[in-house]
């Protein structure tokens, strides 16, 4: 079974170096920076308790806003498959942008035609984050009050409402709302 290749720390220091420097590019610097956190991530996998031992199923936790959505699926495992609760059906991660008519407000698709891991959504939401929600007249900066809505572009209003672990894969879960 091949391994994944060793951190490399050399390499970080090389990137900060070129960013002292003023020759780093964007692309080297987010590489890096994705690669420190998901070193972090394992690191913190490999020591917590709460890690060892997950169960199958979880009681869920509430949350509403993206950066409590990237905080919540931080603290599970990384290469756990996840799925988004959408009017009564799961279905894999799809498209993310800006929610109808809110370009400020996420909105992921229930339509992901690829299973998709914890790591890969922390990864795409942490984009969204540092880069902007794409939408009409945008990116828009991510505010702490950013909600994220699940939705098929038939505006039927589901809301992030947590988050839980069924039968070990991770759901985001919603709920009906108004805006």
């Amino acid at each position: 079974m091949p391994s994944e290749p060793a951190f490399n720390i050399s390499h970080h220091r090389w990137v900060a170096s070129q960013i002292q420097s003023g020759r780093a590019t964007s692309a080297l610097v987010e590489g890096s920076h994705e690669q420190l956190l998901a070193e972090v991530e394992r690191l913190t996998h490999l020591v917590s308790p709460a890690k060892r031992n997950l169960p199958g199923s979880t009681e869920p936790v509430e949350v509403s806003t993206l950066l409590g959505l990237i905080d919540a699926l931080a603290k599970q495992r990384r290469d756990a498959d996840i799925q988004v609760e959408y009017m009564g059906m799961k279905s894999s991660p799809g498209y993310m942008g800006s929610y109808r008519g809110m370009y400020d407000q996420l909105a992921i698709a229930p339509d992901g035609t690829d299973p998709q891991t914890v790591a890969d959504v922390v990864k795409s939401l942490r984009t969204i984050k540092r880069k902007g929600i794409n939408g009409e007249g945008g990116p828009y900066e991510v505010q702490t009050h950013t909600g994220v809505w699940v939705d098929r572009g038939q505006a039927e209003h589901q809301h992030l409402s947590g988050v839980r672990v069924d039968g070990g894969i991770v759901i985001i879960m919603t709920e009906p709302r108004e805006w």
